[in-house]
């Protein structure tokens, strides 16, 4: 083989375990929030609210965002959140 050839084999070799790395990462990230994420979903779905008035949902979502966010709006368009300034 060509050296060109070796070395573009070494680093899709180092590419692909960098890559396995970083989805191993996620993967770890990802079950490790799910519990959360199901007991949101369940909440949100025991309490429902009408369309443009999910007041309670907002409020839920804001203050999440603000153990993660330095700066959050609320009352966006009645309920929107938007978050700023990731920490």
């Amino acid at each position: 083989m060509k050296r060109t050839t070796v070395a573009c084999l070494m680093l899709l070799m180092a590419s692909s375990a960098v890559a396995q790395d970083a989805l191993d990462g996620l993967e770890q990230a990802f079950s490790a929030i799910e519990p959360k994420v199901i007991a949101w979903r369940r909440d949100i779905h025991e309490h429902p609210e009408l369309s443009n008035r999910e007041f309670r949902t907002a409020a839920l979502v804001a203050e999440h965002l603000r153990t993660h966010i330095d700066t959050v709006q609320t009352g966006i368009a009645h309920t929107g959140v938007v978050g700023t300034r990731w920490r």
